[in-house]
């Protein structure tokens, strides 16, 4: 009877324990299910207050060309592989335009990943610093 419990056990914290490994492994999709018949746009954003505030207006200007709002995906000061982050926002064909909002000790590095991913649609550059975001004429 010990036995069978020691077993029982044994496989419970067994199948817990894969179970959680899965669902870490999964990359998250920001709950956006894609409309075939829209065009989104999607954005690459420097993890600052700065960036973030900037978010909001280039999101608002998208909409206003008639695009949909598609996935956000933030990334910390320093960084410099932007590949998987560029093809996670470039993964569906319905995504028609990227925002990258960043600032100017980014964009090498950045440019040089696109260089490496399948998407070859358009990219915007809204430029933060650190006193503000850098205005976009229309």
């Amino acid at each position: 009877m010990k036995n069978r419990e020691i077993i029982y056990m044994a496989f419970s914290v067994t199948m817990i324990l894969a179970l959680l490994s899965s669902a870490c492994s999964l990359i998250p999709n920001q709950g956006i299910s894609y409309d075939p018949s829209k065009s989104y746009a999607a954005f690459l954003v420097l993890n600052n207050d700065v960036a973030k505030g900037s978010l909001a207006t280039m999101q608002k200007r998208s909409a206003d060309e008639q695009l949909e709002i598609g996935p956000v995906e933030y990334y910390n000061a320093g960084t410099k592989d932007f590949e998987p982050a560029l093809k996670k926002l470039t993964a569906s064909k319905q995504v028609t335009v990227v925002w990258i909002i960043t600032d100017f000790l980014h964009v090498n590095d950045i440019k040089a990943a696109m260089a490496n991913i399948e998407y070859k649609g358009p990219y915007r550059y809204a430029l933060v610093s650190g006193q503000g975001p850098v205005t976009i004429q229309p």
